[in-house]
């Protein structure tokens, strides 16, 4: 097993660029553990700690790149999740104040807001024995990769964004057991990974998850030759396709792509006609929703088995 820890890794990257240098190199089916610092970039540890902004301007370090040697543009990125561990035995979260701004001045903010400014809400939620402990309440423990992203040879993006590479996708179903299909268009691939919750529901609502410093095992491999144009998940019951928002474009529209994307991808590997996919998605699709920018669109394989048996 390779190795990629944070004392290793020096400098974190808050960006997801192909001009970022390689941490590491491996070769496809090797298995990698990596370290990464939470999305607060470790300024958040007890009761009564603040960000500092004007230290670390930015959210969402991420570890890595992981340069995958004879990755090439048009190849997928296969990043089987093995095993999520906390780092630390604890994770943070706060309110984020931009959260509750919107260009749509209604009734209801107003009243949401109706009191003396957003608190803060930052906690410390100890780890351990499989729960989360957050103020009084007793979560289960279910960790999740929040940024995870191949580089584009053109683009540069701010790791707390998603698109077509990965990024910062916030998709629950990332997470252990789950297998993440990523567009290769550098060559290595270039994975970053980063910004690993404990515990988050669909939306992020508050704009932070419980985030955690983590240990994380990676299988690392290639399909070559194999194309894909937005970020998949496949675990032992469902696929999902992933799109996200983007300038001039809504989370209605992001789900109308990964409803293609899905009957497409259907179509490839189970020899489903497109359309008979598109109706079937109709009728048992499910929808997840990551950090209000991002959507999963899943469909259960059994479905999928099922049709190819008659």
């Amino acid at each position: 097993m390779r190795e990629l820890t944070l004392k290793d890794q020096g400098e974190l990257n808050y960006t997801i660029s192909a001009r970022n240098s390689p941490r590491l190199r491996v070769d496809p089916g090797e298995v990698v553990r990596v370290e990464t610092e939470d999305a607060f970039s470790g300024q958040v540890r007890k009761e009564g700690d603040r960000r500092d902004m004007k230290a670390v301007p930015y959210p969402n370090p991420q570890s890595g790149p992981i340069y995958v040697n004879g990755a090439k543009s048009g190849d997928t990125l296969v990043v089987k999740i093995e095993r999520i561990e906390p780092l630390i035995g604890q994770g943070a979260t706060r309110v984020v104040s931009f959260w509750y701004t919107s260009k749509f001045d209604t009734e209801l903010i107003h009243r949401f807001l109706n009191y003396d400014g957003i608190p803060h809400g930052t906690r410390i939620c100890p780890i351990r024995d499989g729960k989360v402990y957050f103020d009084k309440f007793v979560l289960p423990y279910r960790p999740m990769i929040g940024t995870l992203s191949t580089a584009d040879p053109f683009e540069t993006y701010l790791t707390w964004f998603p698109g077509p590479h990965g990024g910062n996708m916030d998709i629950a179903e990332v997470t252990s057991g789950s297998t993440v299909y990523l567009p290769v268009r550098v060559e290595g691939a270039l994975l970053h990974i980063g910004d690993v919750h404990a515990v988050q529901g669909d939306g992020e609502l508050s704009g932070a998850a419980v985030e955690m410093p983590s240990r994380t095992t990676l299988r690392l491999d290639l399909r070559k030759g194999q194309t894909i144009s937005m970020p998949r998940i496949e675990n032992d019951e469902m696929l999902y396709a992933i799109a996200s928002t983007e300038t001039g474009r809504g989370l209605e529209d992001a789900i109308r792509l990964a409803f293609l994307e899905l009957s497409l991808w259907i179509e490839r590997d189970h020899s489903i006609d497109r359309w008979l996919a598109f109706e079937l998605l109709t009728f048992t699709a499910t929808i997840r929703v990551g950090n209000f920018w991002t959507v999963a669109v899943g469909v259960p394989k059994s479905h999928l088995r099922e049709g190819l048996k008659r």
